[in-house]
């Protein structure tokens, strides 16, 4: 077969990153929403804020699918198997969206899009990079001005809301009030009165559209999680994150997979202490030398030390230098992220900042108990999430993502990929002798099991491979309580397929390594596994196949 003209998929892609960047800037420059690509132009519009008109939706879904013809017409002439990974990348993310506005259809239900689009913009219009001050001010008041029209549209789109999205919404439009209000205090300490006077205007606007928004789901009655369970898992699966597996086999690597640390738990426990289970163990664990640390503190610290610990390994110098802050968690993201979670820097530019997000309170209750629980699962579990979210993780594989040179592979992430990597990277503290204290072995296939647990239920709850009591029985081994075991499963069913990512990406990157390992030494593979983009596994396999002979 004739290979296709060089130049034929990178143009498509321009046309396609730069036609989402327009139409969505906000959901494009944030790591927020894994079924856009981070389309680099949308740098170009810090002024403006995604348009979710209904009617705006079905024009993009109509492009959309052209983009796919246009793919599809040179797909099958393309010898090159570089090129055709691309252009896979490319089929993949463009069914991502499909399947979240046309399949699923969140626009409709889900009041966080609304409100993240709205308040993550504002946030990069403030600290986003630019030229002068001047910019950073006009940008911000052009977001403050648009905000209204976002959150009018989601007025527009949503008449009904899982119990789920209701509660999580009602939550975050207090959070982002409140960080309106810290924004004012701010203002006032740099602004002229004349220019204050603008902003605390617009600033009145959008508190007046929050005021209406919230008294539009108030006035809703949520309807129960189920009910918005759209069965997308098959197509997620295979249209967007291109794996090669059915689902019985990815149910069958689940169950074997937390059969197995359950034994290792167990087997643990026997050598700790018999008289008592694992998950006693685990929650009377403290790290010595770490109860009084301040947390943000601790993990900037630990930080620091896989740094210099992964490059005495040889990973990518380059990539682990990368700068990353740990901060607290924004006012307005506090209620709806993990307690311990990462936000990319978008462009390559250097003066834009990576974030590792620390919550070190429950926002929403008034109790010291809570509290002191939350701190003991940070504090616990630091040198996992460390890992997870930053080196050798999410800032590492982000960081070497945005050094590539091919633009449809440096603008494009995959979920099975992203998620696979940063949980198989907690594996590589044991690996290489980072972490080998029998406690921190405990927690460490803690939360293994619990990975596993999540692609059980994600893979097998809605084809009826489990019940729901098993799939609660699943969550409370891994020592959830009985309400929190119920919020997890609600949640995993309104975005079928993410669960899954975690323990079945980790999976195929010990396939990968088993298969490939022997036959490099570690630096060259690690660098063969990561310096081709965000592939689907089984391209990636015959991609280091390749290479291997070459």
């Amino acid at each position: 077969m004739a290979a296709t003209h060089k130049d034929t998929h990178i143009e498509i892609a321009k046309r396609y990153f730069n036609y989402l960047a327009e139409r969505f800037p906000v959901m494009c420059a944030s790591d927020e929403f894994h079924f856009l690509p981070r389309a680099e132009n949308a740098r170009n519009h810090y002024g403006t804020l995604d348009n979710l008109d209904a009617d705006a939706i079905s024009e993009t879904l109509v492009q959309l699918k052209k983009f796919q013809n246009e793919l599809a017409a040179i797909r099958g002439a393309e010898d090159d198997l570089e090129k055709y990974l691309e252009i896979e990348l490319l089929n993949a993310n463009i069914a991502g969206f499909l399947i979240e506005f046309e399949q699923k259809r969140s626009w409709q239900y889900n009041p966080l899009l609304y409100l993240k689009i709205a308040f993550i913009g504002l946030d990069h219009a403030q600290n986003k990079p630019s030229d002068d001050f001047d910019e950073t001010t006009e940008r911000t008041i052009a977001r403050l001005t648009e905000i209204p029209r976002i959150l009018n549209q989601g007025m527009n789109n949503i008449d009904s809301v899982p119990e789920d999205y209701y509660q999580a919404s009602l939550h975050m439009i207090d959070d982002c009030q409140q960080y309106l209000d810290a924004t004012n205090m701010n203002l006032s300490e740099f602004l002229s009165k004349a220019s204050l006077a603008a902003f605390s205007r617009k600033l009145e606007n959008v508190a007046l559209s929050l005021d209406s928004f919230k008294t539009l789901l108030s006035a809703l009655t949520p309807v129960s999680d189920q009910q918005f369970g759209i069965d997308t898992l098959e197509a997620t699966l295979k249209n967007h994150f291109l794996s090669a597996r059915s689902l019985d086999e990815i149910f069958q690597i689940a169950v074997n997979d937390w059969e197995k640390n359950l034994r290792r738990l167990e087997q643990l426990r026997s050598k700790l202490d018999p008289g008592k289970t694992w998950q006693a163990l685990y929650h009377h664990y403290f790290p010595s030398g770490v109860g009084g640390a301040n947390t943000v503190s601790l993990y900037a610290q630990e930080i620091k030390k896989l740094r210099s610990f992964f490059l005495a390994q040889g990973f990518n110098d380059k990539a682990l230098n990368a700068p990353v802050e740990v901060s607290a968690t924004p006012i307005y993201l506090r209620s709806v992220r993990a307690a311990a979670s990462f936000a990319a820097a978008f462009t390559s530019d250097i003066r834009e900042k990576s974030f590792f997000y620390i919550t070190t309170r429950f926002p929403r209750q008034k109790s010291d108990h809570a509290d002191t629980l939350l701190k003991k699962r940070i504090h616990r579990e630091y040198k996992p999430l460390t890992a997870h979210e930053t080196i050798p993780g999410h800032h590492f594989l982000d960081s070497i993502r945005r050094q590539l040179q091919n633009p449809i592979r440096r603008q494009i992430e995959s979920p099975l990929f992203y998620e696979g990597w940063a949980s198989y990277s907690e594996s590589l503290l044991s690996e290489y002798g980072y972490m080998n204290d029998a406690m921190d072995r405990l927690v460490d296939l803690k939360r293994n099991l619990w990975r596993s647990a999540r692609c059980q239920i994600d893979a097998g709850l809605t084809a009826g491979r489990i019940t729901e009591t098993e799939a609660m029985e699943l969550l409370q081994t891994c020592s959830f309580s009985a309400p929190e075991a119920r919020r997890q499963i609600d949640r995993f069913r309104l975005n079928p397929g993410y669960q899954v990512c975690y323990s079945l990406g980790s999976y195929e990157f010990k396939q990968l390594r088993a298969k490939y390992g022997p036959k490099m030494d570690p630096k060259r593979f690690y660098e063969c596994l990561l310096d081709g983009g965000e592939l689907p596994f089984h391209l990636l396999d015959l991609r280091l196949k390749n290479l291997i002979e070459d």
